[in-house]
């Protein structure tokens, strides 16, 4: 032996020092493995969920009720399912389980209990068996009845197998084959689908959703849509390497019930009158309806003469005639949209225009429409005066039928003149000449405060979507002058939406109160606990009272003694209003924007409506008179379903006119004839790039 060899280490060192150093690394990874299993342990766990073999399950969570302020659902879901085919499940379990005849029986059984074609469905089975998704007659909605039949017929073909081969088994000389089919490679997927029970009544109010009811597309649906859809939950099946079975589970977080100030029982006498109105000879090209709690700016109602069903959203056949549908361009609502952009619309396929016009049927004009509103504004201008200083119950203006402007001449719309007229005789006269110069006694700077002040030219803040920004359709400091300062005092030249005039009207007749219009009072939970009570929103104060019982006291002047007085003098009632009309861009065609607002009673008022008619079919389109029918009809069902009687005893409202003149002599023709006949004889100052506007 050779001194080498000697040194050599012998195979048994050899091996203790690899069994060492292998021993050594296992410590360092077992240790190295610990350490990032304390620190990233959740991260790992739910790697390892994400990638391990198993099944997740969404969990759906049933969205939120809508309900009016008397608990009538609005808007509900219900459960249903759609018919989801596994042909890859089938045919595994035919082939490679033997269990033969599993495609005949699961088509039997399915077709059966869904009254559906067999042999479309054995060609959607076998098309393609590799597939595990197949959404059969594109995923038919089932209900719950429907799905507990095939269950049912399942479940009894399962116990007829069971029995009939357990009697073989028994029977040692029977012949008689066992049964092998099963039935597999169907499944459903649960979805909810809205359901509106009103159907139409209030549609653009609660708005719809996408068909699987998953998002909100318009109304309340949209703008409340993160608090009514819900949270899903999930629940995890995965197996580890072992074969362990592990379960994990979120619980689904169900949508929240919102309950409104809404009333459907308002809403569907507004619905009836309009249909009945718009069924008569001065139909209306457009009729919306606005009701409002003045106390509190809670919206109880928002009708028009097209309400589209919410269970059917994009049906135009129920709202339109087929000559319209084959011309959409030709129809109002699609000219007015385009008024401007005309050789956009005529660009449009017929199919794009009719998508175009079911948007223009589903947007809420109330919210979202802007108009000049002509001589409803009156009362905010007297307000104005009143509170400013600026205007006393006896001052006197005088009316000779015309009034210089600047370079111009505004008209008065009498064919005498009207003489001298307090105030309040103005506003019962509808004067464009007396409003004129109450204007210009009160100035711009305060003119132009008072309209901001009144919210005008600014959003409501209503908890709607589609709100119209009207900034830039109102006249400030810096562009208003002399002739803008005096068509703005009768309600021309500058625009505003239904929501914001009557919000400021509320304000008028509450004793000063201007507060932020709102629809959703409470939230609920789906165990009907109060999650949220959402309290009327106080903005700011508009005027004093004293202001505001003038104003009170200049309405019912309206009604009872001045341009209303005809046909809305419900004798004994404290009721009153303001008749407007307002000529549509582009001037001197014809065209007016007719409308009421009035409230009852006004003392202490419980509702105030708003009707706005857009180019009533009538000879003179300036007259209100079309308006004030419609709004009678409405008050005179609205008064006593709100309790509100006449008054004639020692309580009853007293006015002091004895220095006021009564205009009951006017004739028929000239009763709600706004002063607007011709206000613009010589006036095309409206008429340019940045004012052509509506």
């Amino acid at each position: 032996m050779n001194k080498q060899e000697k040194k050599k280490p012998s195979q048994g060192k050899r091996l203790t020092i690899i069994f060492g150093i292998v021993g050594l690394l296992l410590i360092v990874c077992l240790f190295t493995a610990l350490w990032h299993v304390v620190r990233h342990g959740d991260e790992y766990r739910h790697r390892a969920l994400a990638q391990a073999t198993g099944s997740s399950v969404t969990i759906l969570a049933e969205p939120g009720n809508i309900t009016d302020a008397n608990g009538v659902y609005l808007a509900t879901s219900k459960k249903v399912f759609r018919l989801i085919l596994d042909p890859a499940v089938l045919d595994y379990t035919e082939k490679e389980l033997k269990c033969y005849g599993t495609l005949d029986k699961t088509v039997e059984l399915a077709c059966k209990a869904f009254s559906m074609d067999p042999e479309a469905m054995k060609a959607a089975f076998t098309a393609d068996v590799t597939r595990s998704y197949v959404r059969f007659e594109s995923g038919r909605v089932l209900s719950e009845a429907e799905v507990a039949v095939y269950q049912e017929l399942v479940k009894a073909f399962n116990e007829e197998k069971k029995a009939k081969n357990a009697a073989i088994d028994a029977d040692k000389n029977s012949t008689e084959q066992k049964i092998t089919a099963s039935v597999a490679g169907i499944w459903f997927e649960e979805e909810y689908r809205r359901e509106y029970p009103m159907s139409s009544l209030l549609s653009k109010v609660v708005g719809h959703t996408t068909p699987d009811a998953s998002q909100g597309l318009t109304g309340l649906e949209y703008q409340y849509d993160g608090i009514l859809r819900g949270i899903n939950g999930k629940e995890y099946t995965y197996v580890d390497e072992r074969g362990n079975v592990t379960k994990e589970l979120t619980e689904a977080r169900d949508g929240y019930t919102l309950v409104t100030s809404l009333d459907a029982n308002v809403a569907k006498i507004l619905k009836e009158e309009i249909d009945a109105f718009q069924a008569g000879e001065s139909r209306g090209e457009r009729v919306n309806v606005l009701v409002m709690d003045p106390a509190n700016g809670e919206v109880i109602a928002m009708e028009s003469d097209r309400e589209y069903d919410l269970n059917d959203p994009w049906n135009l056949e129920n709202l339109f005639t087929e000559e319209e549908l084959a011309a959409p361009s030709e129809t109002f609502l699609l000219k007015e949209a385009f008024q401007y952009r005309p050789e956009a619309l005529g660009k449009m396929s017929i199919e794009e225009q009719r998508v175009a016009l079911m948007q223009q049927v589903q947007l809420n004009y109330a919210v979202s429409g802007t108009f000049e509103p002509g001589s409803t504004a009156k009362s905010l201008t007297l307000a104005t005066g009143y509170e400013t200083g600026t205007l006393k119950d006896n001052d006197v203006f005088y009316c000779d039928g015309a009034i210089p402007v600047a370079n111009y001449t505004i008209h008065c719309h009498m064919p005498t003149v009207c003489g001298s007229l307090h105030p309040i005789e103005a506003l019962g006269r509808s004067c464009n000449v007396c409003l004129v110069q109450i204007g210009d006694q009160i100035g711009k700077d305060l003119f132009v405060k008072y309209q901001e002040i009144f919210n005008l030219g600014q959003k409501t803040g209503i908890d709607l979507p589609g709100e119209a920004n009207t900034v830039n359709l109102i006249y400030h400091e810096n562009n208003m002058n002399a002739i803008e300062l005096a068509t703005n005092t009768f309600g021309q030249g500058f625009n505003v939406t239904m929501l914001q005039l009557a919000s400021a009207y509320c304000s008028l007749l509450n004793g000063g109160y201007y507060y932020k219009p709102h629809i959703v009072t409470r939230i609920e939970d789906s165990a009907g606990n109060p999650v949220e009570e959402i309290e009327p929103v106080l903005v700011r104060r508009t005027v004093s009272e004293e202001t505001s019982e003038k104003i009170r006291e200049g309405l019912h002047y309206v009604t009872s003694k001045g341009t209303a007085s005809g046909i809305l003098n419900i004798e004994n009632y404290d009721f009153g209003g303001k008749t407007g009309a307002a000529e549509k861009l582009p001037r001197g065609t014809g065209k007016y924007v007719v409308s009421l607002i009035g409230a009852a009673p006004l003392a202490n008022a419980e509702l105030l409506v708003y009707v706005v008619i857009d180019e009533p079919n009538v000879e003179d389109q300036s007259s209100s008179v079309p308006a004030q029918e419609l709004a009678r009809s409405i008050f005179d069902r609205l008064l006593p379903y709100y309790g509100v009687f006449p008054e004639t005893g020692e309580d009853a409202y007293t006015y002091d006119w004895s220095s006021l003149r009564s205009f009951e002599g006017m004739s028929d023709s000239q009763q709600g004839q706004e002063a607007v006949e011709d206000p613009y004889r010589t006036i095309d100052w409206l008429i340019d790039e940045e004012d052509t506007r509506n």
